[in-house]
């Protein structure tokens, strides 16, 4: 298959592991869209940002997680001036991503087994292709689907994301554990890398 050279995909650490990054640390940020644009002339305001995280009730706390869904609803243009961004969570963890390319059936797992689960039945990240990616699709549409979500606006999902993470909440206090969900596929159906037909 051959590559489109324009397109590229740039991964960058966020300064700490706490979500609150995004929103107390504007300088640090500022000084990445910077260097992307001075070393890689890329300009930010005109690409796709994603800001991929974890759901950790202990290190993010519900408010800062809900102000900043409710802000970084889009990958290209956020309202009232906001950085263009969108903010996708996996509950519990990023794990959840791995075992939703594989597995046609889990969405409970406590998260302190998911590690162990990954490693017991041999889900590898370089294992993952693009048929593993439609069933990542299929299973975060399936937990979308516990969660209450029949249809979802990718030019605004934060909506959509406030309820996955008001339900997710829901299921924390019942259950002690989140429903297995990541949205890292919306990514790729926001890209248009998967088509819905």
């Amino acid at each position: 298959m051959k590559g489109n050279e324009n397109s590229h995909v740039i991964v960058i650490n966020s300064k700490n592991s706490n979500l609150s990054s995004i929103k107390k640390d504007e300088n640090y940020l500022n000084e990445i869209y910077k260097q992307l644009y001075l070393e890689y002339e890329i300009d930010v305001k005109n690409i796709n940002i994603y800001f991929i995280w974890d759901r950790d009730n202990e290190s993010n706390p519900s408010d800062v997680t809900e102000d900043l869904l409710s802000r970084l609803g889009n990958s290209l243009e956020n309202k009232n001036g906001e950085m263009n961004g969108l903010l996708l969570l996996s509950y519990p963890c990023i794990e959840a991503f791995t075992i939703s390319n594989f597995d046609k059936q889990t969405t409970s797992l406590k998260e302190k087994d998911l590690k162990k689960y990954v490693k017991d039945n041999d889900y590898k990240i370089n294992k993952i292709n693009r048929y593993t990616l439609l069933n990542a699709t299929i299973m975060m549409n399936k937990g979308l689907l516990e969660c209450g979500i029949t249809e979802y606006d990718l030019d605004d999902f934060s909506k959509t994301s406030l309820k996955v993470f008001n339900k997710q909440e829901l299921f924390l206090r019942s259950k002690k554990y989140y429903n297995l969900l990541s949205l890292i596929s919306i990514m790729l159906l926001d890209l248009n890398i998967i088509t819905i037909r």
